[in-house]
């Protein structure tokens, strides 16, 4: 998952913010390495600030410590009432700067959206007044007094030449060197190689100037894009200014500013996991206290149990002397019934307490029975440490086993399958989505399917595969999508045997006969129906999409072809619940994941593939 802006982000987002020129800092918040700051203008305005990592507008904030921390309070005695000035993008780094006219004086906000990055506020000589963190490298400081150095930049490519962009491949491949270099993320870099149609692999020993001319075109053609941007999130995955090739096929969620779609992803998702990282650390720095004090605890009983052994065998080795002084009163020191008296023990002086009221048989082997006790304590306490050192180790194994956030495709938010022959079919799972499955995705050349009875899913079987690409209709995926329509429909609970008919998307109207009112969800067929007559046998099984595992419902025929390892289940006496656990075990499958393909009713296994790779198209 991202989890910190690139160069293009920041461009899209500062742009958006140069609205903000002419407001008036009003408030300044501060929760740990986060910052908020108020800006009126056209109402309130918050700028969101997360130290190295985000920057946007947000609607977001948290409640305001009740102490401002102190650079909260420096950047509140600067800025507060002054008038802001330019918003900017050094050059095309990660680093946005703001200015702020107060006073008749100039400041400037610098904000370092890179790894080990800071918050510095500096004065109109670039003398740095505050920043969030003191740091210092060999080139430069972060203190106040010193002058700031903007950290070393790469070339802009906004401003490159091509003969200067030639210059730029001097990696082992064409990827690596346009991220060294210029500064592009990962996917940035993939996407010009992608737009320029050549390998990303390949080496820069076999570029020629038509390559570069091509990968220089490709680029201007991407910076481009951010003119008009159309910033969209991949639900736990990414935000970007605009779709990009990685994602396609993707379920993307538009947004109608940069702004918007960062505050979106920052607090719907890594603030999220920030939150669960900040909980883990908690209870690891707890656990861990925990076993420094036990491991204290059973150095001091230790320590304990050896020092009262070694007393009880003085008081054994010196036997009559220690009677004698207990008889004299001769005593170092005296607080009823306490006494304390000074024997020679293997050749050294000891002061030793004992009990006025116990002769000294008494008194060793009380100090016998007390360092006994002292060594069951430290016992207790080093198994108590083990379980603790146990519990820590399993809590940070689940820590790096916890399961990736899903990527869910478009197409799963519908009931879907592909054909053995690779069409995608989709089907509602009620009213709202059946109307949007038919007004949105069915094209001309699709085919509009329906099981023979009322309120059954609309489907729609596409011309197409996942990623869009042509793929002529067959009868065989007819009949399998007839399948499909009809083992998801209430025929599963009431049917062995059922029909669904198919029609074309010329036949399917929203307009009802006169009079006569149609609900969300239904339509009216208009012309000839073809009829499919199906036999009540779902299959489900696991399919590998893009590099990611899904679990697919639909035709024995297709579920086999494209799975290796697949359940055939007809109508029975076991109940959802109980059959989705099943499931679940043989899949190795959350059971949610399950329940999403299952039909409502209840069911029987009738035959199952047990193989641990899932296949794919």
């Amino acid at each position: 998952m991202k989890d910190a802006l690139d160069s293009l982000d920041i461009f899209v987002a500062v742009k958006e913010l140069e609205k903000l020129k002419g407001g008036i800092v009003d408030k300044i918040y501060q929760n740990g390495d986060e910052l908020f700051i108020r800006i009126r203008k056209d109402g309130k305005n918050e700028i969101f600030i997360k130290n190295a990592r985000w920057l946007c507008l947000s609607r977001e904030r948290k409640e305001a410590t009740p102490h401002p921390p102190p650079f909260a309070m420096a950047l509140r005695k600067y800025l507060s009432g002054g008038r802001v000035g330019e918003i900017r993008q050094r050059e095309f780094d990660r680093i946005v700067a703001i200015d702020i006219l107060k006073g008749g004086e100039s400041y400037t906000l610098i904000i370092e959206l890179i790894p080990n990055g800071n918050i510095v506020l500096v004065d109109g000589h670039s003398i740095i007044l505050h920043s969030l963190y003191h740091q210092k490298w060999s080139s430069r400081i972060i203190k106040a007094g010193y002058g700031y150095k903007f950290p070393p930049s790469k070339e802009n490519p906004l401003k490159i030449e091509f003969e200067d962009f030639k210059k730029i491949f001097t990696e082992r491949d064409v990827v690596r060197s346009i991220v060294k270099n210029l500064g592009f993320a990962g996917k940035w870099a993939e996407e010009i190689c992608s737009i320029a149609n050549i390998d990303k692999k390949m080496p820069v020993s076999k570029l020629n100037d038509e390559h570069m001319k091509r990968l220089y075109n490709a680029m201007k053609e991407l910076l481009s894009m951010l003119d008009e941007p159309e910033p969209v999130i991949i639900p736990g995955e990414d935000v970007l200014p605009f779709p990009i090739s990685k994602y396609e096929g993707m379920e993307m969620k538009k947004f109608e500013s940069m702004n918007e779609a960062l505050d979106e992803f920052y607090f719907s998702y890594l603030a999220k996991k920030d939150e669960e990282e900040e909980e883990f650390n908690d209870e690891k720095s707890r656990m861990e206290r925990l076993i420094q004090q036990q491991k204290e605890s059973i150095e001091k009983f230790k320590e304990k149990a050896s020092k009262l052994r070694e007393e009880g065998e003085a008081i054994f080795s010196n036997f009559e002397e220690v009677e004698r002084k207990i008889e004299g009163k001769e005593f170092v020191k005296y607080e009823h019934p306490k006494a304390w008296i000074e024997i020679k023990h293997n050749g050294k002086p000891l002061q030793i307490e004992i009990d006025v009221r116990k002769n000294a048989m008494n008194n060793a082997q009380e100090k016998y029975d007390t360092a006994k006790k002292m060594e069951e304590k430290m016992k207790r306490a080093m198994e108590a440490m083990r379980k603790a050192m146990k519990e820590k180790d399993e809590k940070k194994f689940v820590k790096k086993e916890r399961k990736k956030e899903r990527r869910r495709l478009w197409f799963e938010n519908y009931r879907w399958f592909i054909t053995s022959d690779g069409n995608l079919v989709i089907a509602g799972r009620d009213a709202k989505t059946n109307e949007k499955v038919v007004k949105k995705y069915m094209k001309d050349d699709d085919i509009y399917i329906h099981a023979d009875i009322h309120g059954a899913p609309s489907c729609v079987l596409k011309a197409e595969d996942i990623d869009g690409n042509r793929r002529e209709i067959t009868q065989k995926s007819i009949e399998e999508a007839c399948h499909f329509a009809v083992v998801y429909s209430k025929a599963w609970s009431q049917f062995y045997v059922a029909s669904a008919y198919w029609v074309y998307p010329q036949q399917v109207s929203k307009t009802p006969p006169s009079g006569e009112f149609l609900p969300t969800g239904a339509f009216v067929i208009r012309g000839k129906r073809n009829y499919v007559e199906v036999e009540m046998k779902l299959a489900i099984g696991d399919i590998e999409i893009k590099g990611e595992r899904k679990i697919m419902g639909g035709s024995p025929d297709a579920i086999k072809k494209w799975c290796n390892k697949w359940v055939i289940l007809i109508p029975g006496n076991e109940d959802k619940e109980r059959m989705a656990k099943k499931l679940a075990e043989i899949f190795k499958e959350d059971i949610e994941e399950i329940k999403r393909v299952l039909p409502s009713g209840k069911f029987s296994i009738l035959e199952v593939k047990n193989e641990d790779t899932p296949s794919g198209p």
